[in-house]
Parts: C-alpha cells; structure tokens; sequence
C-alpha cells in the first residue's frame, strides 16, 4: 500500500472541515459534567460547551483517549495503510501520548508511530496538518518526522488567562503555579515549553496590555522566522477580542494570514472562557 494515516487527538481543535480537507483521523478526548460524559468536537460542540460551562456550578474534568479507543482506531486505518504517524497532546498535559504508545504495541497490522508533539490545541493542530501536507506529497516517515522535529524546536505559543483557578483545579498548570496567590490585577503571560508544560512568561497589569505584549511576541517571532508560517490566534468563547488583536497586528504588520481558532471543550476545560493567545510555527 505505502500510505502513510496521519492521526490526532481532539486537543488540536481542528475543525470537521480541516480534518476532511487534510484527510486527518481525530480521536476524541471527553469532557464530564458530573456524571454525564461527552465526547469532544463530537457530541459537544465548542459553543455548547462554553454555554454549559458557564451555567454549571461545577467545574467539568477531561478523560483521555483509552487504550482500547487507539486499538480499534489503528487497526480500522490498518486495513488501508502500512504506516501511522500518530500526533498528539503533550505528555505533560495529558496521558493520551502514553495511551497511543501503548496501543501501537497491540498492532501488527501496520507501523504504529506516536508523536509527543510537546504542545496542543492550534500549536498540534500545525504539526498534524503539516505533517498531511507530506504524506500526501509523497515523502517518507522519516521526512515527515524530521519536519516534526524542527517544528517542536522552533513552534511558539503564547497566551493569557483571565484566571488560573481552571489551570490549577485541572492539574495542568504546570510551571505556572509559582504565581499562584500573587496576580490580583496582574495577568500572566504564559507559554508551553520544550518540554510540554505550561510555563510562566511575564506578568503584565491590565488586559490591554497583555493584548499590546502578545501582539509583540507575534512581532519578534517574525521577525527572526519570517512570514512564511503557521499562524493564529486562539481565544476561548473571545471571538471579538480574537478579531481585534488580529486588526491590530495587520494595523503594525500589514495584511497576515492569520487564522482565529476557538479552543475546544477539552482545552477550555482546563484554560476557562476569556483566554486569548498567539501561535507560530515555521513551515
């Protein structure tokens, strides 16, 4: 056969759209509301999810996927292709990695490769989609991890919470518990590292600041990568803030092809409504 399957999880907040278009399987994580599960980007959609969230007097939780859920998934893909190039939320975020590498162990009927992609949302949704562009293309499982590779070195995100209480109670705040109890008007600046965690960057007073600081990251990264790259603002349930800091970039840049992605009901789980960010990643 020779086919190369590109697979990912539903951390990277691609649309139905982009996942036919790229021809990408996605594997859906859950999101609990008490006692009631739903599968995310399919039976909750990201506008069903904040409207939930914001009437629950609870927070919700995530569930990776299940060993068993990659098993069937990569022997279905099996029966098409000899290679799996499987591309997913980092490990520092969630065991869905782990769960994929233990699956692939399971299956004889095609090569199995996990991808710890060090990052998520938007961030995994470059590399998943880049990583398409090849395998359609032609090239090779090793050119297509090579290109992986480079892009996990050099890939930036950086965004903002409105607070860390969502961070915090989901166990993903990583790095960023250092300036627990010390924000009051102060909003953090944050980023996921090389290594996949959540990490602290600076602390700015006042929210249009923070709009001013990501849109000079936006600034310096081009600056040293050029324009030829992947790149997005992400915003949870802040289409209008999104829409606003992307004119202000143009406005200082000129014309971007900058795309404006909504975090899905997993990653907003864990950042709250009202996070905004930038993502970049050199093609």
């Amino acid at each position: 056969m020779g086919k190369i399957a590109i697979v990912t999880d539903s951390t990277a907040d691609l649309t139905k759209q982009m996942a036919e278009e790229y021809d990408i399987t996605v594997a859906p994580l859950s999101v609990n509301f008490g006692d009631k599960s739903f599968l995310d980007g399919i039976e909750i959609s990201p506008e069903e999810f904040y409207k939930k969230l914001r009437s629950s007097d609870r927070l919700p939780t995530t569930s990776q996927v299940s060993v068993g859920n990659f098993v069937e998934l990569y022997k279905k893909l099996a029966e098409k292709v000899d290679t799996i190039i499987s591309i997913h939320i980092s490990d520092k975020l969630s065991g869905t990695y782990q769960a994929a590498v233990l699956a692939a162990k399971e299956i004889s009927e095609a090569e199995i490769v996990p991808v710890n992609s060090k990052t998520v949302t938007t961030s995994l949704s470059f590399q998943v989609r880049m990583a398409a562009e090849e395998a359609r293309k032609g090239s090779s499982k090793e050119e297509i991890l090579k290109r992986l590779e480079k892009a996990q070195e050099q890939q930036k995100i950086f965004f903002s919470v409105k607070t860390l209480e969502f961070l915090e109670k989901g166990g993903r705040i990583g790095k960023a518990q250092a300036l627990l109890g010390t924000l009051l008007n102060i909003k953090p600046i944050l980023t996921v590292d090389r290594e996949g965690y959540v990490a602290p960057l600076e602390k700015i007073r006042g929210h249009k600041k923070v709009l001013q600081k990501l849109a000079a990251f936006y600034g310096e990264f081009i600056d040293e990568h050029g324009p030829n790259c992947f790149q997005a603002i992400l915003h949870a349930a802040a289409e209008e803030e999104a829409k606003g800091l992307k004119a202000a970039i143009e406005e200082k840049f000129g014309p971007q092809n900058i795309e404006i992605s909504q975090l899905g009901p997993v990653v907003g789980t864990h950042t709250g409504p009202g996070a905004i960010g930038v993502v970049l990643t050199p093609r």
